[in-house]
């Protein structure tokens, strides 16, 4: 099963959601989508908005897609399964800024995590093979931390 998460932002994020629903019908596998609140409900695809816990949900999975949220970390080292991650971007109105743009480009120079930021290059072939598990060894975890650190002051010194 493979089950994409898009948490709980509440800006729509249909740019995935539609991709994801082009791609089910072309491989033979269960997709299950938590859509947030995507104003788009997948036709191909079992969906729901929120659940009070995912954990059944990231156990069961072959693969999760998810937003680049700081999640992601938590996630890969939890559950240890493969994860594409999609980021969020403010052009499409999906975010106030690009931040998921950045934290997904680093989290993958870091951990090997595949970064999708054109979903055009999600397709069936890579969903039906992708199995990357993010690497987080002590020295990447602390890069990690001293990316969040850098990232908090910035924000500290907004007006």
């Amino acid at each position: 099963m493979i089950f994409v998460t898009v948490g709980t932002h509440p800006e729509q994020f249909d740019r995935l959601l539609r991709k994801i629903d082009e791609i089910a019908p072309k491989i033979s596998e269960k997709i299950i989508v938590q859509r947030g609140f995507t104003r788009y409900h997948p036709k191909n695809c079992e969906s729901f908005d929120f659940k009070p816990n995912l954990d059944s949900y990231y156990r069961k999975a072959r693969l999760v897609i998810a937003q680049s949220a700081t999640s992601l970390i938590e996630f890969a080292i939890k559950y240890d399964k493969p994860v594409i991650t999609v980021p969020r971007q403010k052009r499409f109105r999906e975010h106030i800024n690009d931040h998921q743009v950045e934290f997904a480009e680093f989290f993958a120079k870091k951990t090997g995590v595949l970064t999708i930021i054109n979903v055009n290059d999600l397709t069936p072939n890579l969903l039906k093979s992708y199995k990357k598990k993010a690497k987080i060894d002590k020295r990447n975890l602390y890069k990690l931390q001293n990316y969040f650190k850098s990232l908090f002051d910035r924000m500290s010194k907004i007006k």
